[in-house]
């Protein structure tokens, strides 16, 4: 498939409209309109002209040992995702240091990207998650960005616009994906998000109406996380690192984006220790501790103490929830250790959960798609949540015929009988009317709520 796709999507000149011009992907959700006291203008552009090769080095500061030096290894990390991208507002397309881009198929559905920033909903905090006998749910909204390295991995995936292809997927050597996550929460809940950067953002778009008031759908959203992950094979486990930052007002510098935290780093997940035992592939800054975690609710940001994010489910981390990206996710896991049936087995499942992943390879390798009895083999997404719930999107638009897919025919991706051909050997099914059959016999809603 790759091969023809190379032929067909010779240069990014697809993006400009001369050869898929029916697949012209928007750049945030277009069902909910332009947001009163707002224009066409205020609109998010996502920026997916993806380059065929990376037009930079590999990145300095991965020369960094970040066994030795993890803070050092993370702020350079950093410094290199924020370099040309603070002074534009992490408007990426503005970067004149360096090229930077959006994963593409993030907008639809009621999670996909709002019209301002172009952030997507992820999951809502938990009572005391953030802070002890803070009993309020807070909505996360976040957006991520890719350097040159990642991207020309998208102009493989994305050749053709509306029709992916993600088998041989694997992000080359000198990746780097970031994210800026952003919270409800104010600093009269969390003290430490005094003057933290704020984004108005459309997150109010499918709040009802209640007693005839209409709800207030552009609201402020505070900094909270800043997520960091490196492709690099010096984590020769899973060939990838991960770091997290929280925003701190008492960090001191002049400048509110640089008032950033070193959380921890990942470059596996210590397969087989249980909690209480020390931990080899994880790190984290254990003075965070009576801030980010340390109370009844949540005695450790990760399982057994491993790296994760406060914004982060607690039975997971951030390297295993890459871990498990694939397409179709895990029938048996999803992307969290879901509790097993028999409670006693629950201590196993967390470790079966907790391998280490190499890169381009399949978490769970035969799975299932939604309400389907049917196994399939599972593409490996390399760690990329975003690519996982990009496919998923463009099957659930696929399945409503929502534009372009009332007249562009079912990705091949989204069909459950092209998984079992025989590869190589028959072409995959090419009949719209039997398509659309297979891609209406999946729950493509069951994919929507947040994954994180």
């Amino acid at each position: 498939m790759r091969v023809l796709a190379a032929f067909i999507a010779i240069s990014t000149a697809i993006w400009s409209g001369t050869v898929f011009a029916a697949c012209t992907v928007p750049s945030y959700n277009t069902f909910y309109g332009i947001p009163d006291g707002y224009s066409a203008e205020d609109a998010f552009v996502g920026r997916f002209d993806y380059p065929a090769a990376p037009a930079e080095p590999l990145p300095a500061f991965m020369a960094i040992d970040f066994t030795s030096d993890w803070k050092a290894y993370l702020q350079g990390a950093l410094d290199y995702a924020f370099e040309g991208n603070e002074a534009v507002d992490f408007d990426v397309a503005q970067n004149t240091t360096r090229d930077w881009y959006h994963a593409l198929w993030m907008h639809p559905d009621a999670s996909g990207r709002e019209f301002l920033r172009g952030l997507t909903q992820e999951r809502a905090s938990r009572p005391d998650q953030y802070k002890d006998g803070l009993a309020k749910e807070f909505q996360t909204w976040a957006i991520g960005f890719y350097n040159s390295f990642g991207a020309s991995e998208f102009h493989e995936i994305w050749a053709n616009p509306c029709d992916p292809d993600v088998s041989g997927l694997l992000f080359p050597v000198g990746t780097v994906t970031f994210k800026l996550l952003f919270t409800e929460a104010t600093s009269a809940d969390l003290p430490y998000l005094v003057n933290a950067p704020s984004w108005m953002a459309h997150i109010g778009r499918a709040d009802p109406v209640v007693d005839g008031v209409q709800p207030v759908r552009v609201r402020p959203m505070q900094l909270l996380q800043v997520d960091v992950a490196v492709r690099d094979d010096d984590a020769t486990e899973t060939g990838w690192v991960f770091g997290t930052f929280v925003y701190s007002d008492d960090v001191v510098s002049t400048n509110p984006w640089r008032k950033l935290k070193p959380v921890g780093l990942s470059w596996g997940n210590d397969p087989t220790v249980l909690p209480g035992n020390p931990l080899s592939e994880n790190v984290t800054d254990l003075t965070l501790a009576g801030t980010l975690f340390g109370w009844p609710e949540r005695l450790e940001l990760g399982w057994g103490g491993r790296m994760n994010g406060p914004a982060d489910n607690l039975l997971s981390s951030c390297t295993s929830c890459h871990g498990t990206a694939q397409f179709p996710r895990s029938d048996d896991f999803g992307n969290f250790p879901r509790l097993a049936v028999a409670p006693a087995a629950y201590p196993q499942r967390l470790l079966d959960y907790f391998r280490n992943i190499g890169p381009g390879v399949a978490f769970d390798p035969i799975t299932k798609f939604r309400n389907s009895s049917v196994e399939v083999p599972a593409f490996p997404l390399d760690y990329s949540l975003q690519i996982q719930s990009g496919l998923e999107r463009i099957c659930n638009a696929a399945r409503r015929m929502d534009p372009p897919f009332d007249t562009e025919p079912v990705p091949a991706v989204c069909v459950e009988a092209n998984y079992l051909l025989t590869p190589m050997a028959t072409a995959p099914i090419s009949d719209e009317i039997l398509k659309r059959q297979e891609l209406n016999k999946i729950d493509w809603d069951q994919y929507e709520p947040p994954i994180r």
